[in-house]
């Protein structure tokens, strides 16, 4: 009796965990270890040396860091988010006028004309009320070189669409003056460069390990993403951005809308209940949602499943979401909220398999098969050189889509040896 007991007592917490899980419910504020670039481009040393010591702490543990003193000036950010919330006002049909050209493979960074372009894509809605609108901008002084191969192969037409194919995406809304030059003064700024420098010093590579795998144009443009103010709430449940990781090296995310962290409608990640450390979605049962403490001017970095690979799994990529505010909170902010994001990955032609020494010190035991940047990208590309099996794996393991692009839920496999066991 006392035996069944425990089981019955045991199957109920963890249908109670689950539940938290799947729910918005949040437990407090997480801080997550703060890291001042200052300190790493121009301290002493010792002072250099004690913040990638810090980064490796926390990507090992949390998989997420807040940047701080990062050279950024807040008047650029505000510039950049007070034009993009002026450009989210317009009326919905105006902002489709800027919307995604079709023919690209889903889910492709490819429809943003390079080196410059722009477009306009709801992400989410529901019952006709949009819960999360992206603007995705391309601004770089790099040309497009139509004799070189890595633009015009065949795998470089899925990355990178020269402005010619859609001239309209220079066109940009005379309703929001300034809307252009706000969005392309801040590109610059999420220029990687240092954070490459300080992951390689974090792993005890090269200074270069990874800027020598970024020498060319960046494929990704920045996202900024508005989540509206919400005077009818949505279903329950719903949210704004459903449990994932990303698929990038790193993504860097910054908001000056900081009210909606007490709101519930913030970044929010899944933690060990018990030692705070980044859960990774298959455990569940011991796990929770917290909400991640941003300070003004910083940018928060997480870690994504390309570095997840190199290190195999050292670098936790991090499970995050961002969940819809309660009803009675949604109705009390003043303004939708505005988020700019960087998901940043190297070269689409990197290979991606894990370190030797990450090797080694997981008993010569690999978790993830070798790839590279852009069979990771790539999604639903027919291009014959990409593994579909693989991609299916890699799509269900992460969490977010599978096969018919429909969402998955925390708690399937989310590393690919624990997806092909499952399925055996």
């Amino acid at each position: 009796g006392v035996l069944a007991c425990n089981r019955a007592s045991r199957k109920l917490s963890v249908f109670v965990a689950r539940r938290a899980v799947a729910s918005g419910q949040a437990h407090g504020l997480m801080r997550i270890p703060r890291i001042s670039i200052e300190r790493f481009r121009h301290g002493t040393h010792q002072e250099r040396d004690a913040e990638v010591i810090a980064v490796r702490a926390a990507f090992e543990n949390h998989g997420m860091a807040l940047l701080a003193d990062t050279g950024i000036p807040r008047s650029v950010v505000q510039a950049c988010t007070e034009r993009s919330r002026e450009f989210f006002s317009l009326p919905r049909g105006r902002k489709e006028q800027f919307g995604m050209p079709g023919g690209y493979p889903p889910r492709s960074y490819c429809p943003i004309t390079y080196p410059r372009g722009k477009a306009y894509e709801v992400q989410q809605e529901a019952h006709g009320a949009i819960v999360n609108e992206w603007l995705l901008v391309r601004d770089s002084d790099k040309p497009f070189d139509a004799r070189d191969q890595y633009y015009t192969s065949e795998e470089g037409r899925e990355f990178f669409t020269p402005e010619g194919s859609h001239p309209e995406q220079q066109v940009w809304p005379e309703e929001v003056p300034g809307l252009q030059e706000a969005t392309s003064a801040l590109l610059p700024t999420c220029e990687p460069s240092c954070m490459y420098e300080v992951f390689s010093l974090a792993l005890g590579l090269s200074c270069d390990f990874f800027t020598s795998r970024a020498r060319r144009v960046p494929t990704w443009p920045v996202t900024i993403a508005h989540y509206p103010k919400q005077l009818v709430p949505p279903p329950e449940g719903t949210m704004r951005i459903q449990p994932h990781w990303d698929r990038t090296l790193f993504a860097l995310v910054t908001t000056q809308d900081l009210d909606e962290q007490t709101l519930g409608g913030g970044l929010q990640i899944l933690v060990d209940r018990t030692t705070g450390c980044a859960a990774d979605g298959r455990n569940i049962d011991d796990a929770e949602w917290r909400s991640v403490a941003i300070e003004p001017d910083c940018f928060v970095l997480n870690v994504g499943e390309q570095m997840a690979r190199w290190t195999n799994g050292r670098f936790k990529h991090v499970v995050h979401r961002v969940p819809n505010p309660s009803p009675a909170m949604a109705t009390t902010v003043k303004h939708g909220r505005i988020s700019i994001m960087a998901y940043v990955s190297p070269d689409y032609d990197t290979p991606v398999e894990c370190l030797p020494s990450c090797l080694e010190a997981s008993g010569g035991v690999a978790k993830y098969e070798p790839t590279w940047v852009g069979e990771m990208l790539n999604w639903n590309s027919n291009l014959p050189i990409y593994d579909k099996a693989k991609q299916e794996r890699m799509r269900m393991a992460q969490g977010l889509y599978n096969a018919a692009g429909s969402q998955t839920t925390l708690g399937t496999p989310t590393d690919v040896n624990s997806v092909m066991s499952s399925s055996t």
